[in-house]
């Protein structure tokens, strides 16, 4: 038993070590999860810097191209005056104001950029009022003087000028995007180093748990099938000492009645033959308490008493009283109940065996058990010559009478004598306690 028991203390030590560990664990994998949401936050922040940045690079990069339609549309009228080259021109006047707006509203984080979207605004309108200027005057002048301002590449200078203004923001915001595509990959590295880790841990605290609960479930089962072996060992040796002490009660019974037979006292005799029953009674108990297929606490106090009775009927072979026995439902009763109401029944069967029908009178002995409640009443009377007045009191009577007042007061019952004509009653009450479980 020690060992079992320091086997089981250590591995309560095991598990409450194992519990902490997995408690930190899983408080540090909640931790790290909120430090991945943080992470994955700011990872989409990034990618939508990223796609910011591609608007804006994507925005100068039309912005460039609308004003070299518009160019082109206006140098294609001016060499041909035909109204069909301004459409690209319209276009493009109506989309360079859009955009340059759109490029404002992209660029509002970032001041340096606003700087040269404020700077390209003001180039690209002096770029547009000199096309429209320039139309203005081919209009005037006629087709012979159309050409003459693209051959002489008027405001090539200007565009010149947007060109490279275009082409510093575009430089700008590839540095922006190559600083944000790289934040976003530490980022995006992170989550993946993160995910296998939390994966990894995860799987190895489940792994470890499901072997600690297998090594347990193993360790438990082997020492309860030892608790098993070593319990059905110990039933078997209680099986046989008790056994052994309902024959030694039987011997106990079968010498004093024996003793009796022989002894020229009747006095004497008889007070043998009581003994011998008591110890019968008592053995009763025992062999139903410890018999086959017992619980080991209780004790069916209905067939109890249907043995008692039964036993109690005197061996003359005259013609003795009858006997009638009605003993109702099944009733279990704990140890401490069964013995002391074994021997009251006996003492009060023997009493008016032994005094209600002398010199072989005939008669009829009832014994009637009822239960109420939590009360349990067992009434025994006969149709003898009855008790004196005297014995019926509380306390007179002999050594079994005064007995069974005794085991009744441990019941913590009743016991009432009634003188009827003809014969006496018996009415003993007890209240009926639930059975204690037993230690094994």
């Amino acid at each position: 038993m020690p060992n079992r028991t320091d086997a089981s203390l250590a591995r309560r030590m095991v598990r409450a070590r194992a519990a902490r560990v997995s408690a930190l664990l899983l408080g540090g994998l909640f931790i790290g999860f909120l430090l991945l949401v943080v992470v994955f936050i700011e990872y989409r922040r990034a990618i939508d810097w990223i796609d910011h940045t591609h608007k804006v690079i994507s925005a100068v990069e039309e912005l460039q191209s609308t004003l070299s339609d518009a160019e082109s549309g206006q140098r294609g009228y001016l060499l041909s005056l035909d109204p069909r080259q301004l459409v690209p021109y319209e276009e493009g006047r109506e989309r360079s104001r859009a955009l340059l707006d759109r490029l404002r509203s992209l660029t509002a984080d970032n001041p340096v950029q606003q700087d040269k979207v404020t700077a390209l605004r003001s180039l690209t309108a002096d770029r547009l009022d000199r096309m429209a200027e320039l139309l203005r005057q081919a209009d005037e002048a006629g087709v012979a003087w159309a050409p003459a301002p693209v051959r002489e590449g008027i405001g090539a200078n200007m565009m010149a000028e947007i060109r490279r203004m275009t082409a510093t923001m575009r430089a700008d915001e590839d540095l922006l995007l190559a600083g944000r595509s790289r934040h976003a990959t530490i980022l995006e590295l992170l989550m993946i180093a993160y995910g296998i880790v939390f994966v990894t841990v995860t799987g190895w605290l489940c792994f470890s748990t499901v072997r600690r609960l297998e090594r347990d479930y193993q360790a438990e089962r082997a020492e309860g099938e030892v608790l098993a072996a070593t319990l059905q060992e110990n039933r078997i040796l209680l099986d046989e000492v008790n056994h052994r002490v309902k024959n030694s009660l039987q011997i106990v019974a079968n010498l004093l009645r024996t003793q009796a037979m022989r002894h020229r006292s009747e006095e004497v005799r008889q007070e043998l033959l009581d003994s011998s029953s008591r110890v019968l009674a008592i053995a009763e108990v025992h062999r139903r308490l410890y018999g086959e297929g017992a619980v080991y606490d209780t004790v069916e106090l209905t067939d109890l008493i249907r043995s008692i009775a039964e036993n109690a009927v005197p061996p003359t072979g005259g013609a003795e009283p009858s006997m009638t026995l009605a003993t109702g439902a099944p009733l279990s009763a704990p140890v401490d109940t069964a013995v002391p109401v074994a021997l009251i029944v006996n003492e009060l069967l023997t009493n008016s065996y032994k005094h209600a029908f002398p010199d072989g009178r005939r008669g009829r002995v009832t014994v009637d058990m009822a239960v109420a409640g939590n009360e349990v009443r067992i009434d025994v009377a006969d149709d003898g010559i009855g008790l004196p007045e005297e014995v019926a009191g509380n306390s007179g009577g002999g050594f079994g009478l005064n007995t069974a007042r005794n085991l009744t007061r441990q019941l913590r019952g009743r016991l009432e004598i009634e003188r009827l004509t003809p014969g006496t009653r018996f009415l003993l009450t007890f209240p009926m306690k639930p059975p204690a479980p037993t230690q094994a």
